[in-house]
């Protein structure tokens, strides 16, 4: 939302906002002189001359600026709306889809293109989320969140994986895959993860290219672990789509975790579609040093380094647990799970994965929208794993205060505030990276 607003502010339109917090993006938008009130009121609707007013899926039918909007006639339009008008200004769009690793890709990609000179505009869901370039190429993430992906039709598709996720907006994995199947159907290439047993029907309307691993059109070979916890390795290509490439070149990619090999086969692959040179795709991606909250280290208490990791999903904290324990011989993590109805729909996945980890601790749960469902809280996952539960930023401020020393690193893991960073900038224990 605030990059479509900077994106707004920097066409030349009028752009005004609220949200239920401050935050850095809320800081980043005011500095720009937009107009950003904290808290959703129907008088924030007073201030501005409206013309529209855009929400995304997070808003509820109750919300008095809705509820406002309504009443005066002022015309409403979804997030993925005003980013499917936006898209038809460009020449060309790349849209970055899948149940993990979306913003992780949407960001190499977007670094590879702007190496290759090809002045991308790139919005990315996460801190950092605008760059603005020309008008050939716009480089986007894709939610699959209500289905608004489905609002786009890209030049490009890149589906890094499809997984069960938003139950509370889909009512299986099959409904799942259907819309991806749909979304994929409406891009012209579908660049798909050939390790994903979930992709194997999707198809584009001109042609489908796979990356994985160790197998499909781009796969990775001959990999080598680097100290930063990140991997270097060569590529093989497949030649009847690529031809015959003499000098393929070795990567380095300074990012932890095997995740993100991954994440950078399928931007090698896009990049390759394209026809950057792979001489820039290599600069970008040894130069690229992650994106907000992704296994970042953000600050240190004593000696011991804080990781903020946006891990919300059973599978994505089996890879953040992976990388972690490559990482760290002893490691405390504290998880606070990302809406009740996420930690009810995947329960058992969160208990096989979560009870996993020799040092754990359940913070509350950040409810992003809806109200308290009595077991579906971080309450309830702590007694099942029986291990400590927290339910204040005091609390955790002083767990770790007392706890940190006695670790190699501490990692804040979960979509919630837990990992927003704020009660350690505010804290006089933290250092600030």
């Amino acid at each position: 939302m605030s990059a479509l607003a900077k994106l707004l502010l920097a066409q030349g339109k009028a752009v005004a906002g609220s949200d239920i917090v401050e935050s850095v993006n809320t800081q980043e938008l005011s500095s720009l002189g937009v107009p950003v009130y904290i808290g959703h009121s129907a008088d924030n609707l007073q201030k501005q001359h409206v013309d529209y007013l855009v929400i995304n899926g997070a808003i509820a039918d109750d919300n008095p600026e809705l509820l406002s909007a309504k009443k005066q006639g002022i015309r409403v339009i979804y997030r993925e709306t005003l980013l499917a008008q936006i898209t038809c200004r460009y020449q060309s769009v790349i849209a970055v889809a899948g149940c993990h690793g979306k913003s992780s890709t949407t960001a190499m990609i977007g670094a590879i293109f702007k190496q290759g000179k090809r002045q991308p505009t790139v919005h990315v869901g996460a801190q950092n989320n605008l760059q603005i370039g020309g008008r050939e190429w716009f480089i986007t993430e894709a939610c699959e969140f209500r289905k608004s992906f489905l609002k786009l039709k890209p030049h490009i598709a890149v589906i890094t994986n499809v997984d069960a996720d938003h139950l509370d907006c889909y009512k299986n994995l099959d409904e799942i895959k259907h819309c991806f199947e749909k979304f994929a159907s409406q891009s012209e290439i579908v660049i798909k993860n050939a390790s994903d047993v979930n992709s194997t029907t999707l198809r584009g309307r001109q042609r489908t290219v796979t990356f994985g691993l160790d197998c499909g059109d781009v796969h990775a070979k001959n990999l080598q672990s680097l100290c930063s916890g990140g991997y270097s390795f060569e590529i093989v290509i497949n030649p009847k789509i690529f031809g015959i490439i003499y000098q393929l070149p070795r990567f380095y990619l300074h990012v932890p975790g095997l995740h993100n090999v991954v994440n950078a086969l399928a931007a090698i692959t896009c990049a390759l579609v394209c026809q950057i040179e792979l001489v820039a795709t290599g600069i970008a991606l040894a130069q690229y040093n992650g994106i907000a909250r992704r296994f970042q280290r953000f600050a240190t208490i004593g000696n011991t380094p804080v990781i903020l990791d946006y891990a919300h999903h059973p599978r994505e904290i089996l890879t953040t647990i992976q990388t972690a324990e490559k990482m760290y011989r002893k490691y405390l993590l504290i998880f606070q799970p990302h809406t009740y109805t996420r930690t009810m729909s995947l329960w058992n996945d969160f208990i096989k994965v979560l009870a996993t980890v020799p040092h754990l601790v359940i913070y509350k749960t950040f409810a992003a929208r809806g109200k308290t469902i009595i077991g579906g809280r971080g309450l309830d996952l702590s007694k099942r794993l029986k291990v400590k539960y927290l339910a204040t930023v005091q609390s955790l401020s002083q767990y770790l205060k007392d706890k940190a020393g006695q670790y190699d690193a501490i990692v804040l893991c979960g979509a919630g505030d837990v990992v927003s960073g704020e009660f350690l900038r505010r804290s006089t224990f933290a250092t600030i990276d």
